[in-house]
């Protein structure tokens, strides 16, 4: 895995040297230890290098390499384009709009995600956005809202997002995300999957708390089944003890409603404590503490220990 990124990151940074010489690299080394319901694991999660450079005249690029396991892939590279009035421009694969929590470890304020995840990922695709200090929009069509190895243009997604600033600290953004093509077993005919996502943020010194509602529309669960519809909710809070210790409490849910097979709901939920601990400007911690109930089975706890190192 080391040697692919490292040919990987060779080739780019040469490629990138011959356009400019002002080439900014960053990226992250994450690692874990995780005790799942007493099935201990200890892994490096995640390697991850960043290019990126302004071209000047409003443009600039940005690429993305990701080394997960044994993989690395390309995981978003883009062309931006912002003209100075509010309007901007993104063409390539890029990250989905949605979501509260962050597609990065290096912006989550915990190690695990949330129940209720069911954000877009990185599309390959052409968006749009204008922005002002209180208010702002964006749309995008892109190949696939869901799959970001899927470049088929024949049912392509749509995402449409609003964002509300109205006053400091206080953030909130309500997003549309809608597909078409998607099958199941259980549905003899194609049919589109919809995403509603409504989330708002308020910091205030050191907290930051959080509220998020998803609404869903054909969405197939963890346990394989389809669903005509689904409503996941989640609150969060991080509180900045000192400049180096915080402490981060979440509780989140999914239910999936009308299985097309007619089987009852489906519900996941999570509650989650997870301090942390900042060694240095590139360096955090994070220990976290999880019981995660999925369907009618008991709640399972989950241990988690995460070490971040960020260049």
């Amino acid at each position: 895995m080391l040697r692919k990124l490292a040919n990987s990151i060779a080739i780019i940074a040469l490629c990138a040297h011959g356009v400019s010489a002002d080439v900014e690299l960053s990226g992250f080394i994450d690692m874990s230890f995780l005790s799942d319901d007493g099935a201990k694991s200890l892994s490096l999660d995640q390697l991850e290098v960043d290019f990126s450079s302004d071209l000047g005249d409003g443009i600039s690029v940005r690429a993305d390499m990701n080394a997960m396991s044994a993989d690395v892939v390309l995981e978003q590279a883009y062309i931006a384009y912002e003209t100075g009035s509010g309007v901007g421009l993104t063409l390539g694969k890029f990250l989905s709009c949605t979501g509260w929590e962050a597609a990065e470890p290096t912006a989550m304020y915990q190690y695990s995600y949330s129940a209720t995840l069911v954000y877009g990922g990185y599309q390959h695709g052409i968006a749009a956005s204008y922005g002002k200090e209180k208010f702002g929009l964006y749309g995008a069509i892109v190949s696939s809202v869901w799959d970001g190895n899927d470049t088929a243009f024949d049912d392509f997604g749509i995402e449409a997002q609003v964002s509300l600033m109205p006053v400091d600290g206080l953030t909130a953004k309500i997003a549309l995300a809608r597909e078409d093509g998607f099958t199941h077993a259980t549905q003899p005919e194609p049919f589109d999957r919809a995403l509603i996502n409504i989330w708002a943020a308020y910091e205030t010194g050191p907290l930051t708390a959080a509220v998020e509602l998803n609404g869903l529309g054909n969405w197939e669960g963890a346990d394989g089944n389809l669903y005509e519809s689904g409503v996941g909710y989640l609150a969060m809070a991080n509180y900045g003890i000192s400049d180096k210790i915080g402490v981060t409490a979440r509780y989140s849910a999914l239910t999936l409603s009308d299985n097309v097979a007619g089987g009852p709901d489906h519900t996941t939920s999570e509650i989650t404590v997870a301090p942390r601990y900042t060694v240095s400007d590139n360096w955090g911690l994070i220990a976290e503490a999880k019981m995660l109930t999925v369907g009618d089975a008991d709640a399972v706890a989950q241990i988690g220990l995460e070490s971040l190192l960020t260049f």
